[in-house]
């Protein structure tokens, strides 16, 4: 789908629906440190107390998320006598260390991607299963379906969680330096960077490609060295990390997208009044209904005009091409419907969407 259609649809379909999710602020108040977040952390509100939640985001501040939890952040603390210090840039550390963090009550919310939680589940790996989520379109319904809150709540139940919102980082596609990806033949022999997780690896292998690790910190350099030929990655990405100045062709395939879930300490979301829960979710809402509909297009149109001033070549696979992907990866999507049912049901129901 282009993305002036995405944003088209975006419009009418954010504007009819409400996230049944919920989130934390953003908008910090100040620095936080760790002796604030240990002090604070674990306290749980009672009633209509006043609450602080800090809240910690690995990712960068110059990425869309930022700013949508920024909206989020400023509702909250407009509408309630909720105190939000949000630290993005990983302040708090990464995302393993801020999930143990909110696990334990040290601090209440964290931004992390649903690939963070491959540690403790392979649940939120269907949200990512190759080729089988490819627009922002269709990734909305699926983040806020009941197939989806399913899911949630599981997790939620077994971590001590609260999934209390939604965000993406930018659909992943492939780039690299030898030649333009039009098939899965032009992906024979390729060195490509693949961010950690054991489903990639298998679906790249069996795309025909050579899955390789490195730190996200450093593809830059193993791209400029050829250390690797290329990556899969999204435009977001390659924008804010300044990938483009290293790359020569970008090949948009819908790959699959890169979620974030926002997560509170469940404990202390159950402290928290009605109210203050409300403008919680109000609040989470509008962060991303604008991620969706304004922030995330508006830097995916910025990220692919530098990387056309650069001389980057971009093609889009599609239709028949497309579906040759396709066909391959159903493979793995097989073996994960086999993990759990909540998963197969989750593959039904973005399947009958298309």
């Amino acid at each position: 789908m282009k993305k002036n259609q995405v944003k088209a649809v975006f419009a009418a379909t954010l504007a009819l629906s409400m996230l049944f999710l919920t989130a934390c602020g953003s908008n910090s108040t100040g620095s936080s440190s760790a002796n604030a977040a240990s002090a604070s952390g674990s306290a749980v509100s009672s009633g209509d107390d006043p609450a602080t939640i800090i809240w910690g985001n690995y990712g960068s501040s110059a990425m869309p998320q930022y700013s949508a939890d920024q909206d989020a952040a400023a509702y909250i603390q407009e509408n309630s006598n909720i105190t939000v210090d949000y630290q993005a840039d990983g302040v708090l550390g990464g995302e393993a260390d801020m999930m143990q963090q909110v696990m334990d009550g040290t601090i209440q919310c964290v931004t992390v991607s649903t690939s963070s939680f491959n540690t403790y589940t392979d649940l939120f790996e269907a949200f990512q299963l190759p080729f089988l989520i490819g627009d922002y379109e269709t990734e909305y319904k699926v983040l806020t379906s009941d197939e989806a809150k399913a899911i949630f709540d599981q997790v939620g139940e077994e971590l001590g969680l609260k999934v209390v919102g939604i965000g993406e980082n930018g659909m992943r596609l492939f780039a690299n330096n030898v030649r333009p990806i039009t098939s899965v033949a032009d992906l024979k022999g390729l060195k490509l960077r693949i961010a950690t997780s054991n489903m990639l690896e298998e679906v790249m292998g069996n795309l025909g490609a050579n899955p390789v690790s490195v730190p996200y910190s450093e593809v830059y350099l193993a791209l400029q060295n050829n250390v690797v030929d290329g990556e899969e990655i999204n435009m977001t990405s390659i924008y804010a990390m300044n990938h483009y100045e290293v790359l020569k062709y970008i090949s948009e395939i819908g790959l699959y997208p890169f979620p974030t879930l926002l997560v509170m300490n469940l404990d202390f979301w159950n402290g928290l009044s009605a109210d203050q829960q409300e403008a919680i979710l109000t609040g989470m809402d509008q962060g991303a209904q604008n991620l969706f509909n304004q922030y995330l297009p508006e830097y995916e149109d910025k990220a692919t005009e530098a990387c056309k001033e650069g001389g980057v070549q971009i093609n889009v696979i599609e239709g028949d091409a497309r579906q040759e992907f396709v066909n391959i990866a159903t493979k793995t999507w097989d073996e994960y419907r086999a993990k759990d049912q909540k998963i197969g049901d989750l593959i039904d129901m973005v399947q009958s969407l298309k």
